[in-house]
């Protein structure tokens, strides 16, 4: 289902054939059953935006929506097609998080600002260089006149600092707002994947993450695995046919932990 979304395929010709219209004769009784065609039409995401913000909060929720929608519109249609990128409502919906937990921790702030600071900030740390000044341009559009500092945790920063010293690394601005950045994604997504060119920092920056944990006594666990050595089986893990027993593997067994 979901055709032309990330990771789905297209129904089969014969799957299709069933919702629209036609007979089908029941297996064990042999009675004809007509089956009535099924009309299936894209979310309305504007909606659903709209009911996401009142829900976590937000008064002026249906204005927001369309300059929510409509950013994420212009940025599927202008930037560049990479395979990490993501406009669709799995995204929408973890960008709405953020955006009610930094309305309840400062609900003071005007609500566009809060916004505006949600979308900029959860999405900056995905978008590659050359389209980071259209999709800046596309910020300012919808939210002209707004320059809303990015919401820092300087507690945080320090420990992040100390923990690339202690690697042996220079803590410049720039690799400590990486780090940063990855500890705010894991905060609202299951997983995260670090793309980049070689030599662009990736895994200094996934050991300068486990390094401040560590110094923050949060216990993190950290493993090497690299999927193109194993099969799937020993990746995942397998299920006995004869017993229904499931076998851990790699990636299960460091899951648990």
């Amino acid at each position: 289902m979901n055709p032309g979304y990330a990771g789905r395929t297209e129904l089969p010709e014969n799957l299709k054939a069933l919702f629209r219209g036609g007979k089908l004769r029941l297996k064990y009784c042999n009675l004809p059953v007509v089956l009535q065609p099924c009309a299936m039409v894209v979310p309305d995401f504007e909606l659903i935006c709209e009911i996401m913000l009142v829900a976590e909060g937000f008064i002026e929720a249906r204005l927001l929506a369309r300059k929510f929608i409509t950013l994420y519109q212009l940025c599927k249609e202008l930037l560049s097609k990479q395979d990490h990128y993501d406009w669709g409502l799995r995204a929408i919906k973890s960008v709405l998080v953020v955006a009610g937990s930094l309305k309840r921790g400062d609900p003071d702030r005007p609500e566009d600002q809060v916004l505006m600071r949600s979308l900029r900030d959860f999405n900056i740390p995905k978008i590659v260089t050359d389209d980071m000044p259209v999709f800046m341009g596309l910020i300012g559009d919808l939210f002209p006149a707004l320059d809303v500092p990015r919401k820092r945790d300087l507690g945080f920063e320090s420990f992040v600092k100390q923990a690339v010293l202690e690697l042996k690394l220079q803590p410049e601005d720039n690799f400590v707002l990486k780090v940063v950045q990855l500890e705010e994604l894991l905060a609202v997504r299951h997983s995260v994947f670090v793309v980049g060119n070689a030599g662009t920092g990736k895994s200094q920056v996934l050991k300068s993450l486990n390094k401040t944990y560590h110094n923050m006594k949060r216990r993190p666990v950290w493993t090497d695995l690299n999927p193109k050595a194993v099969t799937n089986d020993e990746l995942f893990g397998i299920i006995n046919p004869a017993t229904r027993e499931w076998k851990d593997e790699n990636e299960a067994s460091s899951t648990r932990k």
